[in-house]
């Protein structure tokens, strides 16, 4: 064993083992109300920084990407307590062991500008590897250089096995003794029945064994990309001249007809396709954008394992063209079907793939068709961050309760009142803003519904681990206008 390393290494695994031992304390206590919340905020700041200080100490070189990649954390977790929808919560949530992969990238060298998407994909990978084997790692290793460490965690294990006990009987014999004393016992000990500390003591370990195995990425990144080591085929000329001819082929008769669409209007598209413009909006949108992303990886793999490059560029610069034109006709879709049905969050969701996609296969031309692929990876990464931060500043679901809602008052349309609660407490400011001006029935049910989801007798009450600032704004909202809503809601029942 290299005796120099183990002296330089063992210090800070013995210290990451204490970060993670006071990370699944605190985790317990942050996060027993809620999983999200301030108390999720405080834990992902306080993860944070351990890496970055586990980093400073170990791996000076690396200290700046790992904070950036806690503060991308630590904004989504932040986004998390300002959003009360469920589905943008969960995006929100997944940047988390998101950056935690990047973070372990470092530790084979690789990073933003100088990395394959295979790198982010055994990044992904190791992120619930290292989790399972947690404190594995970091315990490798730290007790054989001094035998006394051991002694001394059982000598710790006596004393509170004897204390333990002696504390019991004094306890109850001053508590016989004062009742004041005993009250404060009582409260006291409340919190400490054997069921309770089973379960806080399990919950605790459980997140330090989790989160050590991500510390040990930084205290111990001696880890390779292992997917570069799997030998890949290789495919000649005539092979890629055949797959990828024959995709352009196939796309170019779709987007020849799409432009007919695009171009012709309502007219042509009844003549050619026989639909109707609510049907046509209705098929295809998320079809055309799964094509975009299935090409997309075909192209990559292709590139990858052809040995005609020169050839493989041209067509797949050709396919990237008509892809995009695809995307167009799949953009075109989108407005039709919120003209014809109005806007959902799940068509939002898709867009917003769909104008990462472009922007990726933009990407994907000026970076792996001129040779430049450690780039690719890297700005599709940030671009997909970007994107999912910004969808949730833009907040979604009020835009789309916004877009119905003007629908309904200016157009005249139905308006799906269940649908627009359930968005949740991001779409009610905007709800009340248009009340007043909604049809009588679609007014009653929404001011119903509004007083039944947030009664203004109850109030907003959470923890403070579990706030959430939406819930807290609509909850205010709905109680400033409860005699109004009351008022409105007059001959409507609301069963759920």
């Amino acid at each position: 064993m290299d005796t120099t390393y183990t002296s330089e290494t063992l210090p800070l695994k013995r210290t990451a083992l204490m970060w993670a031992l006071a990370l699944g304390v605190l985790g317990d206590l942050l996060l027993q109300a809620g999983p999200i919340g301030p108390g999720l905020v405080a834990w992902v700041g306080l993860g944070g920084a351990a890496l970055v200080w586990l980093a400073w100490q170990g791996n000076p070189a690396h200290w700046r990407a790992i904070t950036a990649w806690s503060a991308v954390a630590l904004t989504a977790a932040g986004l998390m307590v300002i959003r009360d929808n469920g589905f943008i919560q969960f995006l929100l949530f997944l940047l988390l062991p998101f950056s935690v992969s990047q973070i372990i990238m470092l530790g084979w060298g690789a990073r933003l500008g100088r990395s394959l998407p295979l790198d982010h994909l055994y990044a992904l990978v190791s992120v619930p590897v290292r989790a399972l084997l947690g404190a594995v790692p970091l315990l490798t290793g730290t007790t054989r250089p001094g035998g006394h460490k051991l002694h001394r965690l059982a000598s710790i294990g006596r004393g509170l096995a004897l204390a333990l006990p002696l504390l019991w009987v004094f306890t109850g014999l001053l508590s016989s003794a004062d009742a004041g004393f005993s009250r404060i016992a009582s409260q006291a000990l409340s919190h400490f029945s054997i069921p309770g500390l089973t379960r806080h003591l399990i919950t605790a370990l459980l997140l330090a064994w989790v989160f050590s195995g991500w510390l040990a990425s930084v205290t111990d990144p001696a880890t390779e990309n292992r997917f570069r080591r799997i030998p890949l085929p290789r495919i000649g000329r005539d092979e890629t001249l055949i797959v990828l001819g024959s995709l352009t082929l196939l796309f170019g008769g779709f987007v020849a007809l799409q432009l007919g669409y695009l171009f012709g209007g309502q007219a042509v598209i009844q003549r050619v396709s026989g639909l109707t413009m609510a049907d046509y909006a209705r098929q295809g949108f998320f079809e055309l954008v799964v094509i975009a992303g299935l090409t997309l990886s075909v192209l990559l793999f292709a590139g990858a394992v052809t040995a005609s490059q020169r050839l493989y560029r041209k067509l797949a610069l050709v396919l990237v063209g008509l892809v995009l034109v695809m995307l167009v006709s799949a953009t075109q879709r989108f407005v039709v079907y919120i003209d014809a049905f109005g806007l959902s969050l799940d068509r939002l969701t898709v867009l917003a793939i769909l104008l990462w996609l472009a922007l990726t296969l933009v990407f994907f031309s000026a970076t792996v068709l001129r040779g430049k692929l450690n780039w690719f990876a890297s700005g599709a990464t940030l671009a997909g961050v970007i994107m999912v931060l910004g969808f949730a500043l833009f907040n979604p679901a009020g835009w789309v309760a916004s877009v119905n809602l003007d629908r309904a008052i200016h157009h005249q349309q139905s308006l799906d009142t269940d649908y627009l609660i359930s968005l949740g407490a991001d779409a009610v400011p905007v709800v009340l803003e248009r009340l007043d001006a909604l049809p009588g029935q679609a007014r009653c049910e929404l001011a119903a519904s509004l007083l039944w989801r947030w009664p203004p007798a109850v109030g907003y009450q959470r923890d403070w681990r579990a706030w959430n600032r939406s819930e807290a704004v609509a909850a205010e909202r709905v109680s400033e206008q409860g005699s109004i809503l009351r008022v409105l809601a007059r001959g409507c029942l609301v069963e759920r």
